[in-house]
């Protein structure tokens, strides 16, 4: 997607009336720098491109001459490759393959090359590092959690949608407390949101007709992901799913058992 970066880059910054000279002061790079990727010879870092957009009051979608008609087409495309990479249910009935992380996380590496300043690419990202960190040791474990802890830092930064911002928080909590960051875990989780108080339950309340039951399904098979997760750590954690003391949870129970089989 760095096609048109040097022609884009050229046009702006005449547009703007000023020299490469003046941009690479900025940039606190050399000329030179500039002047290659006018040409087409390279293209600045990744964590330049926020100040290069800024500089020329865009977005770095902009820099790359992508509209946001055919960035919304990718990443859709870039989702539904991931989620059957990842998330579908398999055969044996997990809804994680474990040994699809890899190529996860080079499939989203590889989109964020293509959109560096998109959220959910840099959410779904760090959560894939975590997991894999869970099988990590070591410096190789630290390393993952180092990198995920920076694309959480970036959406925390810059990104001003709860549900990412949310999510950030999440996976900041569980690195905090993987990398042993204890307090900083703590404080974290403390100040996070209920789960039936999320975008997703208040839309639930307020949209209609189709809108509504597509909001409704996304709902529960959220819900439904953090049961399954909720599962699997109780029964690491205590080898068995005890509910027979717990009434209230039978009662919930009981009551989706009358209403599935309705």
């Amino acid at each position: 997607m760095l096609v048109n970066f040097n022609e884009n880059l050229r046009a702006l910054r005449k547009q703007k009336g000023n020299t490469q000279e003046e941009l690479a002061r900025f940039l606190n790079i050399s000329v030179q720098s500039v002047s290659k990727w006018e040409c087409g010879d390279g293209h600045p870092d990744i964590t330049l491109l926020p100040l290069i957009a800024s500089y020329y009051s865009v977005t770095i979608d902009t820099l790359f001459g992508v509209s946001e008609i055919e960035k919304q087409k990718r990443i859709r495309e870039i989702s539904d490759n991931y989620y059957k990479i990842r998330v579908e249910k398999q055969p044996d009935g997990t809804l994680l393959k474990q040994k699809g992380i890899n190529e996860g996380i080079e499939l989203i590496r590889n989109g964020l090359k293509e959109y560096p300043n998109d959220y959910w690419l840099m959410q779904v990202l760090a959560s894939d590092l975590w997991w894999k960190s869970k099988s990590c040791e070591n410096s190789e474990k630290l390393k993952l959690l180092e990198e995920a802890e920076i694309l959480c830092d970036r959406i925390m930064q810059g990104c001003t949608e709860t549900m990412y911002r949310n999510s950030a928080e999440s996976i900041l909590c569980m690195i905090y407390n993987d990398s042993g960051r204890y307090e900083k875990a703590l404080e974290i989780a403390s100040r996070s949101c209920d789960i039936c108080d999320t975008v997703g339950w208040r839309l639930a309340n307020i949209l209609k007709g189709d809108e509504l039951i597509k909001r409704i399904r996304k709902n529960i098979k959220e819900l439904t992901m953090y049961l399954y997760l909720s599962i699997i750590q109780m029964k690491e954690n205590s080898g068995s799913l005890d509910f027979e003391s717990d009434s209230e949870f039978q009662i919930i129970l009981d009551t989706i058992n009358k209403e599935l089989g309705r």
